[in-house]
């Protein structure tokens, strides 16, 4: 049986996790023998030439293969060609989920959106970001087999150092898009004198503007050169406007069900995560002792200044476990291991 990849063909040196992630995917299965086929990315509206050309590439995919599709799950007309391909080619699908836009788009239907996860049931099986995320799936009406990632690989050749000389761990750092409706929590932070923190803040976005004083913009840079570039003691993994959980804010519930890049970004770049008590990446971080988990940024001073330097380093020997295995891609073979077997 023949294997297959579909993704798009991304340019390196990309900002954001929309242009890494599915080039690390693809990177990784090729190593495992998937071959893989290259449709126009989703994030912009396509023109009539790209969807001919996407059609072409597709009817080139081999009858009752094996096919790995790194799937956004939007309503789209993309999204329906690259599933009535298959279908007819009888084809094992198997969606990857880089993300579930209608946990996050506004602008879709709830009739759109049902559709959109409902064709998730064509597939063989699911390649889910983690339980929580597969959990919603179920609650929507899919029944298809899932295999969790639980982290999204973040490909690294560098490497950084284990031994830290500081004694002082109270720099945080957010990395990412700037856009006020992820980033505008930083803005309803306050922080006093005496509680010894300060932001560093990465990325590019309106919302790298007017920010408080003690939270420092440092800039951008693509997403391959994060290690050695990104400096800061912990990375917060938060989005949205507010500084609490529970609230009803679509881009601050999204974090509930899915594995953020930045995680994995901040593994590699060798910090402790910060996460919220609902994001589905806070039983993982509980489990592998590698962050802190948190009900309000506003806890943070009083919860890092309590830190000792032997247990900040603990974290740091921990979420370096992690980086190494999400900087080889051991995520992603792992579960194409589990479908190798099945």
């Amino acid at each position: 049986m023949k294997k297959y990849i579909i993704g798009p063909n991304m340019k390196k040196d990309g900002l954001f996790a929309g242009n890494k992630f599915p080039r690390d995917i693809i990177d990784i299965c090729r190593k495992k023998g998937y071959i893989p086929v290259y449709i126009h990315e989703g994030y912009i509206k396509k023109r009539a030439w790209e969807f001919i050309e996407d059609y072409y590439h597709l009817l080139k995919i081999s009858p009752r293969s094996q096919v790995i599709y790194i799937d956004r799950v939007h309503p789209n007309l993309a999204r329906k060609i690259v599933f009535f391909i298959l279908k007819n080619k009888k084809a094992d699908i198997i969606p990857l989920l880089e993300d579930i836009d209608p946990l996050r788009d506004s602008t879709i239907s709830k009739r759109q959106k049902e559709k959109a996860i409902k064709k998730l049931n064509n597939s063989k099986y699911i390649i889910s970001q983690n339980k929580k995320m597969s959990n919603y799936l179920k609650e929507n009406n899919v029944f298809v087999p899932t295999l969790e990632l639980n982290v999204l690989d973040f490909l690294s050749s560098k490497s950084v150092n284990p031994i830290v000389k500081n004694k002082k761990f109270n720099i945080i750092c957010y990395g990412g898009n700037l856009s006020l409706s992820q980033s505008g929590f930083l803005h309803n932070i306050k922080v006093r004198a005496d509680d010894n923190i300060r932001y560093y803040v990465y990325g590019k976005g309106e919302g790298k503007n007017n920010l408080p004083n003690f939270v420092d913009y440092k800039g951008s840079f693509s997403a391959e050169n994060c290690v050695g570039n990104l400096k800061g003691d912990w990375g917060l993994v938060w989005n949205g406007s507010s500084l609490k959980v529970n609230v009803k804010d679509s881009k601050s519930k999204y974090y509930d069900y899915v594995s953020p890049h930045k995680f994995s970004m901040y593994a590699v770049c060798g910090m402790p995560v910060i996460v919220s008590t609902t994001s589905a990446m806070a039983q993982f971080v509980i489990e592998n002792r590698c962050g802190i988990v948190i009900d309000n940024i506003e806890e943070l001073p009083k919860i890092i200044n309590s830190i000792s330097a032997e247990k900040y380093l603990q974290y740091r020997s921990n979420i370096l476990k992690i980086a190494c295995k999400a900087s080889k891609g051991a995520y992603t073979e792992e579960i194409l291991n589990e479908i190798g077997k099945e």
